[in-house]
């Protein structure tokens, strides 16, 4: 197997899988000190065909990259939030048809999805939240400039909540939505510290950093960069009379995650049903994030 990763800050942890997968593995980022392979794409092209190419750049650059290596690759991977709208997904799946894409869902691929569903269909409210104390990606850069990034929190971590909502859900289709809002509470002048990169006073800030949407009456999505209060990345479930289970999801989704993903792919690459579901969800994943 032969895999091309590009952009390689969690690339990294792709190489790392695929590693142990025994893929013959191509790199590049524009960064000279990151080592990759290649700092430009088109040569790195050259290595091609590829088994899996994973996208792992800025928002704004996923769709480019994919289209110009969707001719070279069977899977592509492109990380959440995949490309700017429902339209610009589907035009790209349509443009290219012996190619296979997936917005990278490996939270679905957790080794325990199945337990959570199970608890999930006995529960009268389940509350799926991602919500960082202090943790906006390097305010000021790309990831809080809306025209680069698409959206601020709705597009970095509601994509992981809402393939949660869906693998444990098996009506997530049909569910109506209760209520849903995003907004943006900070602005860089006001933000004097963050876990997760460096704060570039002269940048933008123009985008959400808390949002959710709740579907009917028990599913509730909630995702914050900065929380004051609390750090819960976690899976609440209700019971009818009232008890709770709490599940933690951890800061990061373990890399069993995104091993089992790849593995099930690559596993049902002629599986055409398989690939109708990725599209649907997919598709329905950026029409929720598209209308915060």
């Amino acid at each position: 197997m032969k895999s091309l990763i590009v952009g390689m800050g969690i690339g990294n942890l792709y190489k790392d899988v695929l590693t142990k997968l025994g893929h013959n593995i191509i790199t590049v980022d524009t960064n000279p000190a990151v080592k990759a392979d290649f700092t430009e794409l088109e040569p790195a092209m050259l290595s091609g065909p590829f088994d899996t190419v994973h996208i792992c750049t800025p928002n704004f650059t996923h769709e480019s990259i994919a289209r110009l290596v969707a001719p070279l690759a069977c899977i592509v991977f492109i990380e959440k939030p995949g490309v700017e709208s429902e339209l610009a997904w589907l035009n790209l799946t349509q443009d290219f048809p012996d190619t296979q894409f997936m917005m990278v869902k490996n939270n679905m691929w957790r080794s325990n999805i199945a337990e959570l569903a199970a608890s999930a269909s006995i529960a009268k409210v389940v509350n799926i939240r991602w919500i960082r104390k202090n943790c906006i990606p390097s305010p000021g850069s790309w990831f809080t400039t809306r025209k680069l990034a698409y959206g601020g929190v709705s597009r970095d971590l509601m994509p992981h909540v809402l393939s949660l909502y869906i693998a444990m859900n098996p009506k997530w289709q049909t569910e109506s939505v209760n209520d849903k809002g995003a907004q943006m509470m900070w602005e860089l002048s006001n933000i004097d510290s963050t876990e997760y990169g460096v704060i570039n006073r002269d940048g933008i800030y123009d985008v959400d950093d808390q949002c959710h949407i709740d579907f009917g009456s028990k599913w509730g999505c909630q995702a914050n960069w900065r929380s004051m209060d609390v750090e819960d990345s976690s899976i609440q479930f209700i019971s009818q009379d009232n008890s709770e289970l709490r599940f933690e999801l951890g800061k990061w989704c373990p890399e069993e995650a995104y091993h089992n993903m790849i593995v099930d792919a690559i596993a049902n690459i002629d599986n055409k049903e398989f690939w109708n579901v990725q599209l649907k969800q997919d598709l329905w994943i950026h029409k929720q994030i598209e209308a915060l």
